[in-house]
């Protein structure tokens, strides 16, 4: 019998049949007895923004769609390709079986060019109303195949380059194996955007790191004789020949020095790759030493003071640990240059709320937290519900002049967390080691 099916049932066994097993919200919101009912996963946060960033960390960890489940739609600021569930009203789901129909072309649509946030809104009659339906997936539509002409234009660039040069970003992420196929093929040096960290592993002797924003990038562009850019909004200047492969159109090159391969990262680039004969130059591995030798030393000269610290905490982690960060400058000064990965996927920004969905998405996997004393203090709620979670979380917390004054001194204790102190930074090698065993989040504070 169907006398417990309802909208909400609708809504929730369509995400389940795209492969969704997560969502995150707000508490109240109507929907997400529904999905809970169904088998996902909900996380309730403090806040819509919160459920955004957990949704997004989930979403960059794990590969899957990412889920909100608020009263906001997306942050036209924040672009992170997610599905959010609204129940205002007033909009045009007026049954379950719409609900159904709208949550799946919605799934379908977030797939269709380069990835992107999609709203759906179910009003809570809606959620309410017997539903007799069934759910069915959509199957996304298929990635652009890149042009084979343009492919064998490209690979002749790359043949013939003396000077290649990579730069991977986020949107190159699913196609770790390919990338680093090709700049071995190549011998070409390689630089990620901080979206695309660990697309090569740092540590690859021809990895530059995610060092985008750096001068000493710019300077090995334009001493570059070709540049080939995945996945990324990054820009070469006038007089550099480029290609660019990107799912979103807009990026590609217009110009008569450059060649846009419109088609989904990991094909397009094991096509190039098959186009090219199996070589590998030294003299790439020397570029690469001396570019990434500029770009640590560039980095230093604003990020000095938060070398150390990530250092460290890499040696206190496992290899495929997961570290979160924050938006201030220990991340963005810090991290982002100072902590190498081996792989995609096990870096991301968005704080404690980030942290949750990172652990959500990779439970067996450990999740660490490094954090600037300004990120930290907002974040009381999201602590809060990390413990509740029984997540054992190390939020290695620093002074790195974030802070505004008027943090409250007792929130530590009041969210239920263990709190800590490590007078030098080689102190967090023990405890972390010790919060990873704990049945909660444990806060260290550094100096």
């Amino acid at each position: 019998m169907d006398v417990d099916r309802t909208g909400g049932t609708a809504v929730a066994e369509t995400l389940g049949a795209h492969g969704v097993d997560a969502a995150f919200g707000t508490p109240g919101h109507p929907l997400l007895p529904h999905l809970a009912a169904a088998g996902l996963s909900v996380f309730t946060l403090g806040t819509d923004a919160a459920a955004h960033r957990a949704a997004a960390a989930y979403r960059r960890v794990s590969g899957r769609t990412g889920v909100v489940v608020a009263g906001d739609g997306p942050d036209p600021d924040v672009p992170d390709p997610l599905l959010f569930l609204t129940a205002h009203g007033g909009g045009t789901v007026a049954s379950p079986d719409a609900a159904a129909g709208t949550v799946a072309a919605a799934l379908a649509a977030m797939h269709r060019g380069r990835p992107r946030a999609v709203q759906v809104d179910v009003p809570p009659d809606v959620l309410a109303q017997q539903w007799h339906g069934r759910s069915a997936a959509v199957a996304p539509p298929a990635p652009p195949v890149a042009d084979p002409d343009a492919v064998r234009r490209a690979a002749a660039l790359l043949e013939a380059a003396e000077r290649p040069l990579v730069v991977a970003g986020g949107g190159a992420v699913g196609a770790a194996g390919e990338i680093t196929a090709l700049v071995q093929a190549l011998g070409a040096p390689v630089v990620t955007t901080a979206g695309g960290k660990g697309v090569v592993d740092d540590g690859h002797p021809l990895s530059a790191g995610a060092s985008g924003r750096l001068a000493a990038v710019a300077g090995a562009v334009a001493d570059s004789d070709v540049v080939l850019v995945v996945g990324s909004d990054f820009t070469c200047p006038d007089g550099v020949t480029s290609i660019h492969i990107d799912l979103d159109e807009t990026r590609l090159p217009r110009n008569g020095t450059g060649v846009g391969l419109l088609g989904d990262a990991t094909a397009t680039v094991a096509a190039l790759r098959g186009a090219l004969p199996p070589w590998r130059t030294a003299i790439g591995v020397v570029r690469a030493a001396a570019l990434r030798a500029a770009c640590r030393e560039q980095a230093r000269a604003d990020g000095r003071a938060y070398e150390l610290v990530n250092d460290v905490l890499r040696d206190a982690l496992p290899p495929h640990a997961v570290l979160v960060g924050g938006t201030t400058a220990v991340t963005r000064l810090g991290s982002v240059h100072f902590f190498p990965v081996p792989a995609p996927r096990l870096f991301c920004p968005g704080g404690l709320a980030a942290a949750i969905g990172a652990s959500a998405a990779r439970p067996a996997r450990p999740v660490a937290v490094l954090l600037g004393t300004g990120a930290f203090d907002t974040a009381a709620a999201d602590l809060a519900t990390a413990v509740q979670l029984g997540l054992a979380l190390p939020v290695v917390v620093v002074r790195d002049g974030s802070d505004h004054g008027g943090a409250d001194p007792h929130a530590v204790d009041a969210a239920g967390a263990i709190e800590v102190r490590a007078t030098e930074p080689d102190d967090l090698v023990d405890l972390v080691a010790d919060a990873f065993e704990a049945d909660r989040p444990t806060v260290i504070r550094l100096g």
